[in-house]
């Protein structure tokens, strides 16, 4: 089954003024019978927060509702939010014989 994913507007008020509004995506997660909301999030790193752990995680945030749809988009056709994938690219064997 393929996952549900949602858009979230956010809007900053102040002083009773609009003053912006982004957007981020939720997926929603299935486990042991209960389902919730899960934000796609990435990494933030500082100075000294490379490594085992490091880094603060967010939210992933959009300009535009459709930027954030677009993602969604991406993410159904194999992209991931984040991070990196390990494939294998070709396999040489020079022990067969001939």
């Amino acid at each position: 089954m393929r996952p549900i994913y949602r858009v979230i507007k956010h809007t900053l008020y102040e002083k009773c003024d609009v003053k912006r509004n982004y957007y981020t995506v939720e997926k929603q997660i299935i486990f042991m019978g209960f389902k919730w909301w899960k934000s796609l999030k990435e990494t933030h790193y500082g100075i000294g927060d490379y490594g085992m752990g490091g880094g603060l995680k967010s939210p992933i945030s959009f300009k535009t509702e459709s930027d954030a749809i677009y993602a969604i988009k991406k993410l159904e056709n194999g992209s991931i939010p984040e991070g990196w994938i390990s494939e294998v690219s070709s396999v040489l064997d020079f022990n067969k014989d001939r």
